[in-house]
This record gives C-alpha cells, structure tokens and sequence, in this order.
C-alpha cells in the first residue's frame, strides 16, 4: 500500500476506536515518511485517545509548530470525538499550555472548545490574555453573548469586524446581536457584509432572516431561512420534494404532503396550524412527529395520519418540514401599529381534546373557587446541540424566580414542569400540586391544561400547548427572544390569549416576574368580583381589579 493508503487505514482504526493499532499505523508510516505532518497527527491523536496526555502532547505541539496555518490539532482532537470527556480534552490543553505557553493559536483553540462545551465564563477569562486580536475578539463576543452579556459581545463583535473587514462570521454575530437591541437597519446591514463575504455560507443567511423575523419583515424572511435546511445539523432529507410556495389559486389535490417534526416541540405545535391549510387546498396530510405529540397532532383537523418514525415514509408526493410550512403560504405581518392587523396568520386549530381524559385529569387537580395556575419554570437543555445549553440557560428562570407570584392570594399553583428541572427545592411559601409523574405525552399535558385558568411559562412547548387550546398563557420571556414573538410586544399574532413579559436586561426576571404577579392578583380579583356577583344575582362589569 502506499503512504497515503496506510494513512487511510490508520485513520479507519482511530473512527472505530481501536487507538493502540491506530498509532501502531501511523507510526509504522512515520518511520518510512519521518515528515509527514498527517502521520505525525493521527499518531498523536491516538495517544491522546488512549488517556496518555503527557505522551500525546509534545506529539501534538510539534506538529502545531510544523503547520503553523492549520487548526491547532488540540481543537481536532476535541472535534474529533464527542464522545471524549471533558477532563481528558482539557487535560491534553492544559498539558500542551505547558509546554508551549505563548502558543496563541493553542490559547484561541483551547477557548473556542470551553464554548462549544458551554464554559463560556471560562473562556472569557482565558481570552483576556489574546486581547486585540480580531480572533480573540471574536470568541470574547461568541462567550459573552452566551453569558446573556449582549452589550459587552456586540462591543467585541464590532471591534473583530473594525481590525478585519473581511471577517464575515463577525459581521454575521454582530447583526446578531444588533438584533437582540433592536437596531434592526444596522442589523441588517452587518448580515448583508457577512452575505456578500460568504454568499455560500448558509449560517449568515439564517442569521439574516432571523433578522428580519424579529422585526416583522416576513416576505423578506422566508426565502433564507430555508437555507438552515443547507446547515450540518439540518434535518436530513429529499430536497427534490420540498413543497414550494403555494399561491392564491394553487392546488393540492390528489397530492399526499407528509409534514416533517424539525426541532423543538414547541415547533411542532406552534406550526400545526399550517396543516388544515394544506387540505383545504387538496392534499392528504400525514404528519411525522415524535411519539410524545402522536396523540395531539391527532387532534388537529385533517390531518390523516400521524407517523413517528421518519425513517420509513410511506410513499408522497411532497414533504415540508414544519419550519417551512409559515413560508410555503406566504405568510406576511401587515404592519406593528397599537392595535395591529395581521395579513395571512392562520387561528390556531382548537384541538379536539378528549373529554373523558380532560374529565379525568379535572378529578385529580384541586378543587375549588381559587384560580387554577400552571406553571413551567424551565427548559430542557440539549447537550448535544451547540449553543443550545447556553440559550436553555437563558430562558429558564428557575423556580424561586417566580416567588413574587407566590404571594398572590387565592391560587392553585400546578406544575407542568417536565425533566430535571421539576425536581428543584421548592420555596417554603410555595404549595405546588405536582401531576406531572403520572403524565404520559403531550396529551395527557393538554388535558391538564384544558382544566387551568391561566398557564404561566418561560418560553417551551407548553406555552404553545395552551395558545393550541384557547388557555390565557404568561409568556415569561428572556431578553434576546425568540423571532416569534417579535420585537418590544406584549401581546402575540400567534396566540390571541397570550400576554408576555419581557426581562427589561439580561439575566434578571426581577421587573417581568412582578409585572406578571400584577396581572395574575388583578385575575384572581376579578374571580372574586365576578363570583360575589352571581352570588347576589348581579351583573359584572367586567372590570378587573388593579
């Protein structure tokens, strides 16, 4: 075999884990190719796998010195697999620091994996020592806007793109962050550079179309956004049978369209709304979703089937991911005045809840006048998604955060709260029922809620469960939110019963948190003025008590 086939097979051996005949190979090309650079990689590499960090490391630091241009191979190490602990990567950086401690590129490396493994605090101390470089500068802002620090980050963002021009991922993070404080024409502007920089880069043209989501610019919107369909942690799937955008006078009929489960629940339920459209226009609609939401998407009108496993379709003429389906119908915000009108933003479908399974659950919650309220007090973090961790950081409040609606009189707090996150330590002036061990899917979910009179949520899945069902929702909302839900509302196109609230800076739900305990005392004393009204046979004003 030549050289470069040996390389081949060593490399196989390392992918399948079997490091001790991986170096074994590298090493043996070593011998007869002393400089080869690849050679020298996988054999480091496969130390470094193996655990053996002070034998890896000298390895690793000679050939970073060697290539001077490439990725420092700590950085693909860590890239490499997964699967690795944290300690053993950190190990082998720290090992490498030790031996060449005004390596730079190794500093920028080691800080780039502390942010891709959500240590972006530490990161950010790290990076103090490589200020003033447009890479350092960069990785500063991508670790403080993970830190909820978006003044500080679009600072350093600006600085990255001020030293090079040329840099389009700072260009692209700093319309990011003009974005977060509403400055959207700048916003734009920096997510056109970063465009015409890398036109084929699809990141930056999702990040633009976030952009324009955020501020209401819709048409502008969906045309990149299908680009997040090109990112490597897209949904995989036949691009040559996405639907296209249908018009006024286009038909579906006689067509089959399988509507594709993208990313969050929440998703799913919030786009659902979308599929009675598709068989108003003809088409036999299946949806493909998890099995947590099977027994709610069945509930949706007219949808025919609901399928759980995406990788066995049964035959169709077209597939659309849910994320596409608000593009596929054109749909437009007409305009943010006080009381806005919207062009093309379907109702929401009422679900059709089974009434022995809400009666069911209405036996089980507390009885009584005083006000039913559910509550979500987190996320569900995705360690296996980049930057997911950091942003499920930053819309969980945690349940003492709620402690000013605690003190509201007359209310039966409910716990819809899924995950690790159901099991915090409960404040002592909470009373909290807790049905949700006994909750088997998404259906079990909306029965329950169905028995509420208001939820209150950060922003999950369970906000969009209680918009599907008609039930009053307290958005509680972080700082940089969601496109949804636009830019400085307090009220929701999507969900006509929703209200939100908004944290006034990153990191505090203190303000959001005590405007929500307002609304919630004015409900449960307007319960009461209402009930000692029909109790003397009087009619109510309807007006709620402040």
């Amino acid at each position: 075999m030549t050289p470069d086939e040996r390389l081949a097979a060593a490399l196989q051996l390392l992918i399948a884990g079997a490091y001790q005949a991986a170096e074994a190979a590298a090493r043996a090309v070593l011998a007869d190719v002393p400089d080869s650079p690849q050679a020298a990689l996988l054999t480091g590499l496969a130390v470094a796998a193996m655990g053996e960090t002070v034998r890896a490391a000298p390895i690793l630091v000679a050939v970073a010195a060697a290539n001077p241009m490439a990725a420092h191979p700590c950085l693909e190490f860590a890239h490499f697999e997964p699967r690795f602990p944290r300690r053993l990567v950190g190990r082998l950086f720290d090992t490498c620091l030790r031996l060449s401690p005004h390596d730079r590129r190794l500093l920028l490396a080691y800080a780039d994996h502390l942010i891709d493994t959500d240590r972006a605090a530490q990161a950010n101390e790290m990076l103090a020592d490589a200020a003033g470089t447009p890479e350092a500068q960069h990785l500063r802002g991508l670790a403080l806007a993970d830190m909820g620090c978006f003044g500080a980050a679009l600072a350093e963002f600006q600085s990255a793109v001020d030293m090079t021009p040329g840099a389009a991922a700072s260009w692209s993070n700093l319309g990011m962050m003009l974005k977060i404080e509403g400055r959207f024409a700048e916003a734009v502007a920096a997510h056109d550079r970063a465009v015409a920089l890398a036109p084929e880069n699809p990141r930056f043209r999702v990040n633009r179309a976030v952009t324009h989501l955020t501020e209401g610019a819709w048409d502008k919107a969906w045309p990149d956004y299908e680009f997040r369909l090109d990112l490597p942690e897209a949904l995989p799937i036949d691009k040559t049978r996405l639907l296209p955008a249908i018009g006024p006078s286009d038909s579906l009929a006689g067509t089959t369209v399988i509507a594709l489960h993208e990313d969050g629940f929440g998703d799913t339920l919030h786009f659902c709304r979308y599929l009675p459209l598709l068989v108003e226009r003809g088409a036999r609609v299946l949806a493909c979703v998890p099995p947590e939401l099977e027994g709610v998407m069945r509930a949706v009108p007219g949808v025919s089937d609901v399928l759980t496993d995406a990788r066995h379709l049964p035959p169709h003429d077209f597939i659309c991911p849910m994320f596409s389906l608000p593009g596929v119908f054109r749909t437009t915000l007409a305009a943010i005045p006080p009381a806005p009108r919207l062009a093309t933003i379907p109702p929401a479908p009422r679900l059709a809840i089974d009434p022995d399974l809400r009666q069911r659950w209405a036996y089980r919650l507390p009885s009584g006048p005083a006000l039913k309220v559910g509550l979500v007090w987190a996320g569900q973090a995705r360690p296996s998604a980049p930057g997911f961790v950091a942003l499920d950081r930053r819309r969980s409040a945690g349940l003492a955060a709620f402690e000013p609606l605690f003190a509201v009189r007359g209310v039966n707090f409910i716990s819809l709260q899924k995950g690790a996150a159901a099991r915090q330590t409960r404040p002592l002036s909470l009373t909290l029922f807790d049905p949700m061990p006994q909750v088997r899917d998404f259906a079990d979910t909306a029965a329950i809620i169905a028995n509420l009179d208001v939820v209150v949520s950060v922003d999950t899945s369970v906000v969009h469960l209680a918009g599907l069902l008609g039930v009053p929702v307290f958005l509680m909302d972080r700082y940089d939110n969601c496109w949804r839900w636009l830019h400085g509302r307090t009220d929701s196109p999507w969900y006509p019963a929703m209200t939100i609230f908004r944290q006034a800076q990153p990191n505090d739900w203190s303000g959001a948190m005590a405007q929500a305990a307002v609304s919630l005392r004015a409900m449960t004393m307007f319960r009461s003025t209402a009930g000692a009204d029909a109790a003397h046979g009087g009619l109510s004003d309807g007006t709620q008590a402040a």
